[in-house]
């Protein structure tokens, strides 16, 4: 039978303000540019441009005590960057990344806010527009899972 061990593996989340995460994991499902992209152990090689979503992370099951709850699931909101799987490892490293555990209504509304005047420049390209809009639409999406 195979240990719990050789179910897991190490993943890591990169921000532009440092690390958000370091962890053993069972499973992560991040964005890619062309779809959502899931991996568990032992997943193939892998350089993956990140599109704009949430990444979702699986907490290992080690160290829990028979009977207990595992921990929840950890949500990341990413808008850009690349994602490494190999050797039973994922690294994310996103242009801008957030925390969805603690997220407040105030961050996720100031991001919307940014994001809706970034929408007013008159210089912003149609590509430029689109991803906005992408933005706002996932920033009131998770608005809404944070009030409910």
């Amino acid at each position: 039978m195979a240990s719990t061990d050789q179910k897991t593996f190490h993943c890591e989340l990169i921000g532009p303000t440092g690390k958000l995460l370091d962890c053993r994991t069972s499973s992560v499902v991040f964005p890619a540019h062309d779809g959502q992209v899931g991996v568990l152990c032992d997943h193939m090689p892998m350089l993956s441009q990140l599109g704009l979503g949430v990444v979702r992370v699986e907490p290992s099951p080690e160290g829990v005590p028979a009977g207990s709850e595992p921990a929840a699931q950890m949500l990341f909101f990413v808008d850009g960057g690349f994602a490494l799987v190999a050797e039973n490892s994922v690294t994310v490293i996103a242009y801008d990344a957030l925390a969805l555990q603690d997220v407040t209504c105030e961050t996720i509304q100031s991001m919307m806010e940014r994001a809706e005047k970034n929408l007013r420049d008159p210089v912003l390209s149609p590509a430029q527009q689109a991803h906005e809009n992408e933005r706002l639409g996932a920033l009131r999406r998770i608005m809404e899972s944070v009030r409910t």
